[in-house]
C-alpha cells in the first residue's frame, strides 16, 4: 500500500515504526504473536519501495534498534506522538484508519498469545466482543491514539 503523499518519507516509517513497538511493549515485554501482527500489517498496508530502501526494512531496523536500546513504550509513542502533531497534514482519514487497525490488531495479539493457567479462563464464552485480549496499558495507549487522531 502507498499513500502518495509519503513518497520518500523515510521518517514516517521510522515514527509508525515506534509507535508499533509502543503498542507491542504496552506491557514491557513484546511476544511471537504481537511480533507476527506486525509483521502480518507492515506487509498488508505499509510495504513499499523508496528510493533506496524498502519501508518494511526501515520499520524492522528501526523495531530492532528500539528493542536493542530498551526504548520504554512511552518514549516510543510519544516519538510518535510528536512526529504525528508536527507533520497532521501527512496523516489522511484513510491512513488513520489503518494505523488505528494495525495498532489494534497488534493489541489483540498479546491477548491471544498469552500463557495460559493465570486465571484468564474465567467465565468461559464471555470477553468475545471488542474488549477481547487487550490489556489495561494497551487499552490506554489505544485510546491515547485514538484521541490524538481526534485532535
Amino acid at each position: 500500500m502507498m499513500f502518495d503523499n509519503l513518497k520518500n518519507n523515510l521518517a514516517f516509517y521510522q515514527k509508525l515504526a515506534h509507535l508499533f513497538y509502543a503498542i507491542a511493549m504496552a506491557d514491557k515485554k513484546m511476544v511471537i504473536e504481537e511480533k507476527k501482527k506486525i509483521v502480518l500489517f507492515v506487509k498488508k498496508y505499509w510495504s513499499t519501495s523508496l528510493e533506496n530502501s524498502h519501508t518494511e526494512e526501515i520499520i524492522y531496523e528501526t523495531l530492532r534498534s528500539l528493542i536493542k536500546n530498551k526504548t520504554t513504550a512511552d518514549e516510543a509513542f510519544n516519538t510518535f506522538k510528536t512526529y504525528c502533531i508536527e507533520n497532521k497534514d501527512l496523516f489522511t482519514d484513510d491512513m488513520v484508519k489503518k494505523i488505528i487497525e494495525t495498532s489494534d490488531a497488534i493489541a489483540t495479539a498479546f491477548g491471544r498469545g498469552r500463557g495460559r493457567g493465570r486465571g484468564r479462563g474465567r467465565g468461559r464464552g464471555r470477553g468475545r466482543g471488542r474488549g477481547r485480549g487487550r490489556n489495561k496499558s494497551e487499552l490506554i495507549l489505544l485510546t491515547k491514539l485514538t484521541i490524538l487522531f481526534q485532535k
